[in-house]
């Protein structure tokens, strides 16, 4: 099952979710509104299945643990591509690996509530103060960069 899930993010979960979305945040943002879609059409009962085994298994066998950790990586390396897309509109000190790494952890931790709560409002607060962090990186960064002005040097 670990390894139906590694190999089919793309066509599974990350084409779905990106059907006609160009903008490379919005596509962040389009796949936490389909994860939403799941937790709304089943009450909140919807679980990510890797998220759900993670936590689940005490301390899983060494092979069970990498799989699990090479599911995340593949969210991870797929949340970064979307940032790496958009570097030239987040500040360049930015460490997009960890931002990538922390909208995993939002969303899992979003789904987690939602679901202990049996309340989509929970879910919704996560994403939405998410979506505020992200508009204040982007509005970091400016979106020309200044034009240096020669002056003529006096003789």
């Amino acid at each position: 099952m670990l390894e139906a899930y590694r190999n089919g993010i793309g066509p599974m979960l990350l084409a779905p979710a990106w059907q006609g979305v160009d903008d490379p945040i919005e596509k962040i943002f389009a796949l936490l509104a389909q994860y939403r879609r799941s937790l709304a059409m089943t009450e909140c009962q919807y679980g990510c299945p890797i998220g759900s085994l993670a936590l689940e298994l005490h301390e899983p066998d060494p092979p069970v643990r990498k799989l699990l950790a090479k599911n995340f990586e593949g969210w991870v390396l797929a949340i970064k591509g979307c940032l790496d897309d958009a570097a030239d509109r987040l500040p360049a000190a930015l460490n997009r690996r960890e931002l990538a790494e922390f909208i995993l952890t939002t969303m899992e931790g979003a789904v987690m509530q939602a679901r202990t709560y049996r309340d989509i409002r929970r879910y919704d607060n996560s994403v939405r103060q998410l979506r505020a962090y992200v508009d204040a990186l982007l509005l970091e960064t400016p979106k020309t960069k200044p034009r240096r002005i020669r002056r003529k040097r006096k003789t």
